[in-house]
């Protein structure tokens, strides 16, 4: 067997029989535990950043939160990507598009806006933004206070298919897309109410922000689970799909001192604090959270929120969209 074990080797083939069993385990594997970044630690090498990023490197002047686990590739955590990204008053970025979408939520913003195939979506703490893959877009604050936000993306996948490309210019030949993602988000604020359009249909959300305001008040009316929390989905106005064919993201409020169900699932995600301070507890890892802090949920960790304070608020935004769509979305709940 040694000899044509060999033999095979020096034709480039491998026996399977010999590897099988390590390549379909019980249960899905992982390489990483959670991480979280805290606000407070974040936010001095981000003003530094502002200071000393200038000229054409400001256009991206993004701090990537990179997982020293995932040691093979840029990421947060399997699937995703996220980045703080700040634009001073005054500042405006180049158009350009790129095959990764993004997902983005407002940290520090009171005004200014980003712009999606040249359509403005306003910025404000706690709005949800979103820019398709392959849609222009660009920044431009024109506010008189600094504009901070979390780019969340999903270049990871994207970058594991080998396809992530994109223009850095518009050239005198681009041109917006004309679509339904054109049309002013007041048309798909209110829900069972949709605009009438010859317009061409999109393969994301044509609402492309979500304002915290609306969110907020979504989730206030959102029903109670028996846990006492409340959660309410980003979705498509048009059909009730996520915002983005790779992103899935839902706002959540937390009860105080009331646990969440003990849950795990296929999907990896990024959580960021909008208000609040709780405790997480995923797997073997705790995090004591505060407002503008990140964190991490990997595929298949054990995960439970609870709130210390009498209103907790996260968005959470995961790779659901895309395990579901190939049937590998799996859930489970258990007992505190």
């Amino acid at each position: 067997m040694d000899e044509f074990l060999k033999e095979i080797q020096e034709h480039d083939l491998a026996p399977l029989w010999e590897m099988y069993e390590n390549i379909v385990v019980s249960e899905p594997s992982r390489s990483e535990n959670s991480m979280m970044w805290k606000w407070r630690e974040m936010l001095p090498l981000i003003n530094k950043s502002a200071e000393l990023v200038q000229g054409d490197h400001a256009d991206h002047r993004v701090l990537i939160l990179k997982n020293p686990k995932l040691k093979d590739k840029i990421a947060t955590t399997t699937n995703i990507l996220a980045a703080f990204q700040c634009v001073n008053p005054g500042e405006e970025t180049s158009p350009h598009r790129h095959t990764p979408a993004a997902t983005r939520i407002i940290i520090e913003g009171s005004g200014g806006g980003t712009f999606v195939d040249g359509k403005r979506c306003e910025m404000f703490e706690g709005d949800l933004i979103i820019t398709p893959n392959w849609t222009w877009h660009c920044h431009k604050n024109d506010s008189e206070n600094r504009a901070i936000w979390l780019d969340v993306l999903d270049i990871p996948l994207v970058g594991s298919l080998d396809a992530v490309f994109g223009d850095m210019k518009m050239g005198q030949d681009d041109h917006f897309s004309n679509n339904m993602g054109q049309i002013s988000d007041d048309c798909y604020l209110n829900g069972g109410l949709t605009p009438v359009t010859n317009l061409m249909n999109v393969k994301h959300s044509p609402r492309l922000r979500y304002s915290f305001k609306d969110a907020y008040t979504a989730i206030k009316n959102a029903p109670k689970s028996d846990d006492g929390s409340q959660s309410v989905n980003y979705s498509n106005p048009l059909d009730g799909s996520g915002i983005l064919p790779t992103h899935d993201s839902k706002i959540i409020s937390l009860a105080k001192n009331m646990k969440t169900l003990r849950t795990r699932t296929t999907a990896n995600a990024v959580c960021i604090v909008i208000k609040g301070t709780g405790i997480t507890k995923i797997g073997d890892i705790t995090h004591q959270w505060g407002a503008k802090d990140v964190f991490t949920i990997p595929h298949w960790s054990w995960t439970t929120h609870m709130s210390t304070s009498d209103e907790s608020i996260i968005i959470e935004i995961s790779d659901r969209q895309i395990m579901e769509k190939l049937n590998l979305y799996r859930r489970e709940t258990a007992e505190i």
